[in-house]
């Protein structure tokens, strides 16, 4: 099993659900291109679950996805958890963490400290709670509980969909940054060479779209992403996003 979050997504409130199916079809796109058997994927409590045994470290790139990580799946009962959540423990420092997505007996609060009390007296290890050297998660939600010890960050933002197409003009080695923060907005990117540039990089993050290199240059009614900086701005004949020059302008506040 593997659990999926998202944060910016949350941002969108009642417009929340389509952004959802759309990181759910991309999520099921990347398994699918990289030949990871599944089940199924579920929108599940603010949480995306996929249905495997396996591992697929290219869902790091696909945008709208903050974290994941692989679980193994428990039932409710509170005994068979700590019991449970005993054998993650290895050596060093630990702590628990718990999010409940669904009413349960006892509050997180209470199941941090119980199962901590118990690995303590099982173990004699000691807890800390700010970067312990293990961190023992347990997420309760869809009448089980899930419990694992890493989330793996993904690039986060929002998902691509096919739609909203921009073109990323290939100017300089900051082209590909600029690309890549777009994309990190939902946008759709096709490339136009304004130089001979290798845009391979981006296609790591081909789910939900296809980049296509165009062979015209773009007209007065394109949208064009530059990689222009507050000491490099330059004029166009057609509307540009500058997100180069947008970091920088945070940086600077």
């Amino acid at each position: 099993m593997i659990i999926i979050r998202y944060n910016e997504i949350f941002l969108k409130g009642k417009n929340r659900v389509p952004f959802e199916k759309a990181l759910q079809k991309n999520i099921r796109e990347c398994l699918t291109k990289n030949n990871i058997p599944f089940t199924d994927v579920k929108r599940i409590h603010g949480r995306i679950t996929i249905f495997t045994n396996e591992e697929c470290p290219q869902l790091q790139y696909v945008f709208g996805l903050a974290s994941y990580s692989y679980a193994t799946e428990y039932s409710l009962d509170f005994e068979e958890i700590k019991q449970q959540a005993l054998k993650f423990y290895t050596k060093g420092t630990f702590r628990v963490s718990c999010k409940r997505m669904e009413d349960y007996f006892i509050s997180s609060q209470d199941i941090e400290k119980e199962i901590g009390a118990y690995v303590v007296e099982k173990t004699n290890a000691k807890v800390k709670l700010k970067d312990p050297e293990i961190n023992i998660q347990i997420e309760i939600m869809n009448g089980h509980s899930y419990i694992f010890t890493e989330s793996i960050p993904g690039p986060g933002g929002l998902p691509i969909t096919k739609e909203s197409h921009v073109v990323l003009l290939l100017q300089d080695s900051n082209s590909i940054k600029a690309g890549i923060k777009m994309m990190k907005r939902g946008c759709n990117l096709n490339v136009y060479k304004e130089k001979d540039l290798d845009w391979s990089e981006l296609k790591k993050y081909e789910y939900g779209f296809k980049i296509k290199e165009l062979t015209n240059y773009p007209n007065e009614n394109t949208i064009v992403i530059v990689s222009d900086t507050l000491e490099n701005i330059k004029e166009y004949p057609f509307f540009v996003f500058r997100p180069l020059i947008m970091q920088q302008e945070l940086h600077t506040q």
